[in-house]
């Protein structure tokens, strides 16, 4: 069963969708984005040898922690944002896995 995707991952998508990533940068953009909707960054790193995507950043939003998986194109122009709890991806593991790391941290 497949959950649903956050309102707050939506909005991130939404928000990074309308940045101007050429002018603020991918880390600029992305940071004014979860300010936006209240997340916060999990990881942020190249992927090197990557044939779509140069970075990867793992996010957390919401009340419920949902972690997201932003990517940034070769290009330097295009996001691509998919819920870790969705994707098939090894890295949205590890993503989840920091989330629980800060979340258990927290209590």
């Amino acid at each position: 069963m497949s959950k649903e995707v956050s309102l707050e991952v939506v909005q991130l998508e939404l928000l990074l969708n309308l940045a101007d990533l050429i002018a603020q940068g991918f880390e600029t953009a992305l940071l004014a984005a979860l300010n936006d909707v209240g997340g916060s960054v999990l990881f942020n790193r190249r992927l090197d040898g990557d044939p779509q995507f140069q970075r990867i950043a793992a996010v957390m939003v919401g009340p419920e922690a949902d972690v997201a998986l932003v990517f940034l194109d070769h290009a330097g122009t295009t996001i691509h944002v998919e819920s870790a709890s969705e994707s098939a991806r090894m890295i949205a593991r590890e993503a989840e896995k920091a989330r629980d790391r800060i979340c258990s941290d927290a209590e």
